[in-house]
């Protein structure tokens, strides 16, 4: 077994060397693409291009691992079944499982290494990456004056050129403004030629103009004594200072506080400690806003019953507090039904004493061998007139549910408490006392609602750092995950090369990409839970690598062209008969 162990890793390791490295450079470039114009015109050397490169590509390595892991795994496979050796393994008594093993051993490996990489080195390579890449999007061009517009890239200066010749040093029809302690437009020169070059050091721009004439207006434009100047020159000289153009890097401590620098040891001591403090904010919030109510410190005192728990507690009373619209249209609901319902009674109780005294006056009038059916006839018409007055106020009131309003129902005036608040305050201090009131409560809202905007961007910083920290793992699990799927699907395609390989890995490999980047994006958005966003294309694609696992096991012809050709056959075969 051990030479069939050596023979599948020999055959592994020359496709995955390969692949790695050409999907490396597929990623470097797609990186490049995506930020060319940063770099171009920058007057950037060779050796800041290839430092760039390096620590780019150390930070891409991740993502390149779980690719070739597929890729090579699917041409091992796949050449070996289309040169019938996995048919004479299998014919041997070798099961897929075991000959996939040595391979499963060497992925994981791959996969370990994935993880230390990301830990130790990744943090260090994002960190050189993002410094240099910041200084060279933020560098100026060397010197980038195109012709017929204004140049102000130049500290005090703005240049307009009417036309470069072909080796840029000599230029026609020039206007320069220049700002000299005054406003730029009271001194300007015009020249119709002139030659300019950077000097030795590259720190000054040397300009020498012909046939021209300068224009200078000096003193304040309020005073009439101000003094204007016009000179004429046939040859001037100017320099100007464009230091601030050259490339300079910059030290990597301004990037240090970021998720993506740390390794997880690192990133669990920033967890743990922004954790603490978002529970302490939230905390700090909840006693500040209770103490901004304080009639509250004296409820036991004011009130004769105990202020319930309910209304002190925050968390539960944060959605009626921030949107007290909901709370009025109930209550102005409950105080309309209260209504009908109060004039319901009334409405009752005065028929039954209209009835009472119909009865008394029967009783009074009429012999005692009539008053049974004069009492039966007067309730019959009493429920008849009761119905049709009921069935006629529904219809009122469903025709009228939606349109009735407070103001419209009649309600009688309570008699005021004497031992209540609104009667130990006089008539003269209650306006300004409520106006007090609100302004206390909106200033309440407003704190709120900015602590609650504090509390979320806290809640989103740490997710960022949970993110990354399942990251590191998840990128190492995605080449055993994407090896389980490579290595089956191989031994039931039986194509070697880079053809059909090609293919199915780019498609899988799209949908590990694709699956994962949506799961992250849900994250950071709060959708989900970080280990839930970062191990979504672990829960989708697993349950497909068992499935051609299984599928390679037993032969199947899940993507035999033959198979399906006789399923058509026998298909029409059985229309036929039937028709």
């Amino acid at each position: 077994m051990k030479k069939l162990d050596k023979l599948i890793i020999k055959a592994f390791i020359g496709p995955f060397t390969a692949t790695f490295f050409i999907t490396l450079f597929v990623l470097i470039m797609q990186f490049f693409w995506l930020w060319i114009d940063d770099f171009v015109g920058k007057g950037l050397d060779a050796g800041t291009i290839l430092t760039f490169i390096w620590y780019q590509s150390a930070a891409l390595i991740p993502l390149a691992l779980p690719l070739s892991v597929l890729l090579s795994s699917l041409m091992t496979f796949g050449n070996l079944g289309e040169s019938f050796e996995l048919v004479a393994i299998k014919s041997a008594g070798i099961s897929l499982l075991r000959f996939m093993r040595p391979l499963f051993i060497v992925a994981s490996g791959i996969a370990l290494g994935a993880f230390l990489f990301s830990n130790y080195v990744i943090p260090v390579a994002n960190l050189k990456s993002r410094t240099l890449l910041a200084d060279i999007v933020l560098a100026k061009p060397a010197f980038a004056i195109k012709e017929g517009v204004f140049f102000d890239g130049i500290d005090k200066f703005a240049i307009k050129i009417g036309k470069k010749e072909a080796n840029d040093s000599i230029i026609r029809d020039v206007i320069v403004y220049q700002d000299a302690g005054n406003r730029m437009q009271d001194n300007f020169l015009i020249a119709k030629d002139g030659v300019m070059k950077p000097s030795e050091d590259k720190r000054f721009l040397d300009v020498v103009f012909k046939n021209g004439w300068q224009y200078q207006e000096r003193g304040n434009r309020a005073d009439s004594s101000t003094e204007y100047i016009r000179l004429g020159f046939k040859e001037y000289k100017m320099q100007m200072d464009i230091s601030s153009f050259k490339f300079t890097k910059s030290d990597d401590s301004a990037n240090v506080n970021n998720e993506r620098m740390y390794n997880m040891r690192q990133l669990d001591v920033a967890i743990d400690s922004m954790t603490r403090f978002n529970n302490n904010v939230e905390e700090n919030f909840q006693k500040n806003m209770l103490a901004g109510l304080s009639v509250l410190n004296y409820r036991d005192s004011v009130t004769k019953t105990k202020v319930p728990d309910s209304i002190l507690n925050f968390k539960k009373n944060i959605a009626q507090y921030m949107n007290p619209q909901k709370d009025s249209v109930k209550m102005a609901k409950d105080s309309v039904n209260k209504a009908r319902a109060k004039k319901d009674s009334i409405r009752l109780a005065a028929k039954n004493k209209t009835l009472q005294k119909k009865r008394s006056r029967a009783t009074a009038k009429k012999p005692k061998f009539m008053i049974d059916s004069v009492l039966a006839k007067t309730a019959t018409k009493d429920t008849t007139s009761k119905t049709a007055s009921d069935t006629a106020l529904a219809k009122v009131d469903s025709s009228k549910k939606d349109t009735v309003s407070v103001a419209a129902i009649p309600v009688k005036k309570a008699k005021k408490d004497p031992n209540s608040f609104d009667a130990l305050i006089p008539d003269s201090a209650r306006q300004q006392i409520k106006d007090r009131a609100l302004s206390n409560l909106e200033g309440i809202k407003s704190s709120m609602e900015m602590n609650e905007n504090n509390i979320s961007e806290q809640q989103k910083t740490l997710q960022k750092y949970k993110i990354e920290w399942h990251k590191k793992i998840a990128l190492a699990m995605a080449c055993l995950v994407l090896f389980v799927i490579g290595a089956p699907l191989g031994s039931i395609i039986r194509k070697g090369g880079l053809g059909t390989p090609m293919i199915f890995a780019i498609i899988f490999f799209m949908v590990f990409y694709f699956v994962s980047t949506r799961g992250e994006k849900l994250a950071k958005e709060m959708e989900v839970s970080a280990f839930s966003g970062l191990w979504l294309s672990t829960f989708v694609l697993v349950p497909v690598g068992v499935f051609l696992t299984y599928k390679a096991m037993h032969d199947s012809n899940l993507f035999n062209k033959e198979f399906y050709t006789r399923l058509k056959r026998r298909f029409l075969k059985r229309i036929k008969k039937k028709a």
